[in-house]
């Protein structure tokens, strides 16, 4: 698939008439990102909390959880919002846990100014009802990234802990269609799961819908931080772009950035928890500042020193990169407390890795 096709297919998601003042904002940020060849910070992630209704096999939200800090609040949302705008960001999501289990979530949602960027919600789709839908869509949300990771509906239950999950999940993206909601569809694939039925059987549906795909890569954090068998090998790698190379709805991340291939960190995404930590992506469970203390500019401009953050790297920092995963994020494995301080995991300012 072409990088044209990439893009319009990228954009088609974006593009939604009823918010022309977004409208605007999308095309100063490809300007920004073709013309001049500066992408700007594109996609801000909010962790609102990680309360969930499934077990999830792969699961890392205890291991973030701190019930006894501070949380941010509606009006930090609004001010951290106003920050990222300042930097280009169009795109708020918002994922938990499960999002769709705290009260507080639209008034989050219109905090960050649904009228002026792409509002996203990651869910297991399994509280999806009609009325949640529509309610979900008049607070301002285009997008639901509904997690699927198997077209056989024992392999899902099995992976998200909870039999008839796979049954839920359908119906909340039926209905998430139904009523004129953008879905995508957000799938894990391991070195056990890669080459199966399941994942070829979901990348036919993905097709026949017309919803984008995302394999999202195994990573050593929470429940899988000791294992290393599901880690995708070179020829597994191989298998999942030449899949992504045959259909426009099947993708990487890697694939969804305004500025070149590759992993996107920090450059165009950043991730926040409830506790106001800023990490470069939800599975590298290092802190890079806290917005109770600085500004996001100043956070986001002192990570893309780091040589790791300042280019579009071509392997998934917290899957497929052994020598970072070895010499940095293993330094994370078993922390009494996460995210660990940048300045724990990286050498002092002035040696590598810093650009």
């Amino acid at each position: 698939m072409s990088r044209v096709s990439e893009f319009a297919l990228n954009f088609s998601y974006a593009l939604r008439p009823r918010k022309p003042r977004l409208l605007l904002r999308l095309a100063r940020a490809v300007i920004q990102s073709y013309a001049l060849k500066r992408p700007p910070l594109r996609y801000v992630d909010f962790a609102i909390g990680f309360a969930c209704n499934l077990k999830c096999e792969h699961c890392f939200a205890t291991t973030l959880q701190q019930s006894a800090r501070r949380r941010m609040t509606v009006d930090d949302y609004a001010r951290v919002a106003r920050q990222c705008m300042a930097l280009g960001a169009v795109n708020f999501s918002f994922q938990g846990g499960e999002p769709l289990l705290f009260h507080n979530l639209g008034d989050i949602i219109e905090a960050c100014q649904p009228a002026r960027n792409v509002i996203s919600v990651t869910t297991n789709g399994t509280l999806l009802t009609e009325e949640r839908v529509a309610e979900l869509k008049r607070w301002g949300v285009d997008i639901l990234t509904i997690s699927l990771d198997s077209a056989n509906a024992a392999e899902h239950d099995r992976f998200r802990g909870a039999a008839g999950s796979f049954e839920k999940t359908m119906a909340g993206i039926r209905l998430a269609l139904k009523q004129g909601l953008r879905v995508t569809l957000g799938t894990v694939v391991t070195r056990q799961t890669v080459r199966s039925e399941g994942i070829r059987a979901l990348a036919r549906l993905a097709q026949e819908l017309q919803v984008v795909l995302y394999f999202i890569m195994p990573v050593p954090a929470g429940r899988w931080t000791e294992n290393r068998d599901m880690f995708l090998s070179p020829d597994d790698l191989g298998f999942v772009e030449n899949m992504t190379r045959q259909s426009q709805y099947l993708r990487t991340d890697f694939q969804a950035n305004l500025g070149n291939y590759g992993c996107g960190a920090v450059k165009e995404i950043l991730y926040l928890t409830p506790y106001g930590d800023v990490l470069a992506c939800p599975f590298l469970h290092i802190g890079l500042g806290n917005v109770f203390d600085e500004p996001i500019a100043a956070i986001r401009a002192r990570a893309l020193q780091n040589r790791y953050f300042a280019r579009y790297h071509q392997k998934c920092l917290a899957s497929t990169d052994e020598e970072f995963i070895e010499k940095y994020l293993s330094k994370t494995f078993g922390a009494e407390s996460l995210p660990m301080p940048w300045d724990l995991v990286f050498p002092p300012n002035g040696s590598e890795p810093h650009a």
